[in-house]
């Protein structure tokens, strides 16, 4: 179908170029007749004339000859064309006046010196010899062809103006020259035969770089065509060259942008914008866009003039990336010019324009955003001028906002719930709460988002519901707003959460409860316990410190605040932090001094940070305040030894067990004392070895001294 419309469209073109055809011969023929009509009515009239535009062919002036010359051809008489063909034929003629009757004979598109015309072809003054081929290029007769094919294939001529006729036909652009010039191309002259081939090429529109035995063949399939077929073989051809050359001149382009590009990519110092300013003017659309985005980069107060001239740029994506540019920029200059391209004939660029105002955050905007969304069935566009309406903030985008939660596009919806949270009116509580029954997730979760933003506790019991949705983002979200709002009720569902299927909403319900502000004593113990009990350490560690730190300065929670440090220091020792739990150790068993639990775990952090010297000093202090430690003192102090012989320490350890004895010559009685008595042996032992060792190696250092003496 479409194949046949186009060949339609090639035959009304045909048409009119057959009409163009027949009117200037028409016009020809008229001027003849209005020639004729002026010849004088009688024959002293016509003679008078005739003497008159023939005297005047010798005129200095070429216009006057050149005229004379058109007027006698214009007669159609024997006797007025006889002195154009004898100047013609002169030898003695001046050039000049020969050369103004040559183009008469083509601007009147006269043949009858056809002959003459190809003989002077071989005259010696390039001027005449240029003028006969152009003339017989416009002569375009069947007969000025056929006698123009003749002379070319002639034998007898010479090579010139064989090249010349051949270029000739080419100019007549008809199909009768076709076939004399192919035989051309089967001659040795190879001069002759890339013309002939360049002639053929204009008269057929075929590409280039074909030989004889291909134009032969292709002739063989093209000669019957009818005229109207020729011509359309032409049109088409025509086409396909135009675009194989635009295709061209569009890569050219392109190579110029790339490599304009690369030089304002390496230029030394990037903080100059003016390179990028010039860039930006430039006659490729690729550099100004380039320019765009760098200047956006730069972010000068100079550069945002340069940028709100460029909006009116006629590519569209030079403009996409001014506007953008304008936005990321933040100058308040461009709230004027952004707000009138929110009428810009482009979609895209009106989206973009909504984005960077909201971008800029200038509340005279806000009124034309709204304007343009009534204006407006694009939904890229309604999406982005709701979202400006949101980062803008003015409540008095709210009453807009909240009818779009109700609009049948889903993605509408979906913006306007979350534009809403960024508002933080109450007045879109209600209607938010009703958007968590939406059959869109995205719509849900989003209007979540935003009534935990605005913080109305009145929502509370709607959120609770929408934890058992089916959907693990929506639940997400709910946590996420319980958290933010933060009441009683909202806590008990969060502790709840902890346990939800999904890892992402049980995480983010334990985050929302870290989160939580003004929590009384008693909810904060209950999360830190919760916390405590999942083995989620670090976030008791956060709770509880927060706990200590807001309620340690009210007497009446004196006891449970210390009751809070024991469960601070409990999961500091869970979480390995030694010296953060011995501080707050050394802290509680002053208030808990018969605390056994306290004493062990605070031993413990000094032994993992190596403390054992303080180790020892609690021990030796508990033995004598409360000898119901003894038996927890000595196996601390066996624990500590066993250490220290690990260590290799040998000496000291054999020190520490004599201070034990001197102290309690039982060393803790029969369950230590064999023990203590065992490692003291053992230290004594490789103490002595250590000893021989040395005489040995001291000894053999002697006798090498004494050999090399």
């Amino acid at each position: 179908m479409l194949k046949e419309i186009k060949l339609k469209n090639y035959r009304i073109l045909i048409v009119f170029i057959s009409l163009f055809c027949v009117l200037g011969c028409t016009a020809v023929a008229n001027r003849k007749v209005t020639l004729e009509k002026a010849e004088p009515k009688t024959d002293i009239e016509a003679r008078r004339k005739l003497e008159e535009w023939t005297d005047q062919l010798h005129s200095i002036d070429p216009t006057i000859r050149s005229s004379a010359a058109v007027s006698l051809l214009g007669l159609n008489l024997q006797e007025a064309q006889e002195p154009l063909l004898g100047i013609l034929k002169d030898r003695k003629e001046s050039e000049d006046v020969k050369i103004s009757v040559i183009k008469a004979f083509g601007f009147t598109r006269d043949d009858r010196a056809t002959d003459i015309l190809i003989d002077l072809l071989d005259s010696e003054s390039l001027q005449i010899q240029t003028a006969a081929a152009e003339t017989l290029g416009l002569l375009k007769t069947r007969s000025s062809v056929r006698k123009m094919s003749e002379a070319m294939l002639n034998t007898k001529r010479s090579l010139n103006v064989k090249i010349l006729l051949a270029k000739a036909l080419g100019n007549t652009n008809d199909r009768e020259s076709v076939e004399p010039l192919i035989k051309v191309l089967a001659m040795n002259e190879s001069g002759l035969r890339e013309v002939a081939k360049r002639s053929l090429e204009k008269i057929t529109k075929q590409a280039d770089g074909n030989d004889f035995a291909w134009w032969k063949e292709w002739w063989v399939r093209n000669r019957a065509k009818t005229r109207e077929q020729w011509l359309e073989d032409i049109v088409l051809k025509q086409e396909e060259n135009t675009k194989h050359l635009e295709s061209k001149i569009e890569q050219l382009k392109l190579e110029v942008s790339q490599k304009s590009i690369k030089l304002l990519e390496i230029q030394p110092d990037k903080a100059d914008p003016k390179p990028l300013i010039e860039a930006i003017k430039s006659e490729y659309p690729e550099v100004r866009i380039f320019a765009a985005k760098e200047l956006a980069k730069i972010k000068e107060p100079s550069i945002v003039e340069v940028l709100i001239n460029a909006i009116l740029d006629e590519q569209e994506d030079v403009r996409v990336e001014v506007v953008q540019a304008l936005g990321e920029i933040g100058d308040e200059r461009a709230v004027s010019p952004l707000i009138n391209t929110l009428e810009d004939e482009s979609p895209v660029i009106r989206e973009k324009a909504a984005k960077a105002l909201g971008l800029l955050g200038k509340r005279e905007a806000v009124e034309p955003l709204i304007s343009a969304s009534n204006d407006s069935n694009n939904l890229p566009i309604v999406c982005s001028i709701i979202e400006a309406l949101g980062q803008i903030g003015d409540n008095r985008g709210a009453e807009s906002l909240i009818v779009y939660l109700k609009h049948k596009e889903p993605k509408i919806r979906e913006c306007a719930a979350a534009a809403l949270g960024k508002l933080r009116d109450n007045l879109a509580v209600e209607s938010l709460i009703a958007a968590l029954n939406d059959e869109q997730e995205r719509v849900r979760w989003y209007a979540a988002d935003s009534l935990g933003k605005i913080g109305n506790p009145v929502c509370v019991e709607s959120l609770i519901k929408l934890l058992s949705d089916t959907s693990a983002r929506v639940r997400e979200s709910v946590v996420t707003a319980l958290g933010q709002i933060g009441n009683q009720q909202a806590i008990e569902s969060l502790i709840k959460a902890l346990k939800d299927v999904d890892k992402r909403v049980a995480e983010q319900a334990a985050e929302s409860l870290v989160n939580v502000r003004k929590m009384s004593f008693e909810v904060m113990d209950a999360v830190a316990t919760t916390f405590y009990a999942n083995r989620d350490y670090k976030r008791a560690e956060v709770v509880i410190e927060r706990q200590i730190t807001e309620f340690s300065q009210q007497p009446e929670l004196q006891e449970k605040v210390s009751q809070a440090k024991i469960k601070l220091a409990k999961t500091l020792f869970a979480l390995k932090d030694w010296q953060k739990a011995l501080t707050i150790y050394e802290e509680l068993i002053k208030r808990y001094p018969d605390d056994d639990t306290i004493k062990v775990e605070l031993v413990q952090c000094l032994k993992e940070t190596k403390q054992f010297d303080r180790a020892l000093e609690w021990y030796a202090s508990w033995i004598k305040e409360m000898p119901q430690n003894n038996q927890l003192c000595w196996q601390g102090r066996l624990d500590i030894v066993n250490i220290m012989i690990e260590h290799g320490k040998y000496e000291n350890v054999k020190n520490l067990i004599d201070s034990f004895k001197a102290e309690d010559v039982n060393v803790g009685g029969n369950n230590f004392k064999p023990q203590f008595q065992k490692l003291s042996e053992l230290c004594a032992a490789e103490l002595s070895n250590t000893k021989t060792i040395t005489q040995n190696l001291d000894s053999g250092q002697t006798s090498s001294t004494e050999d090399k003496r």
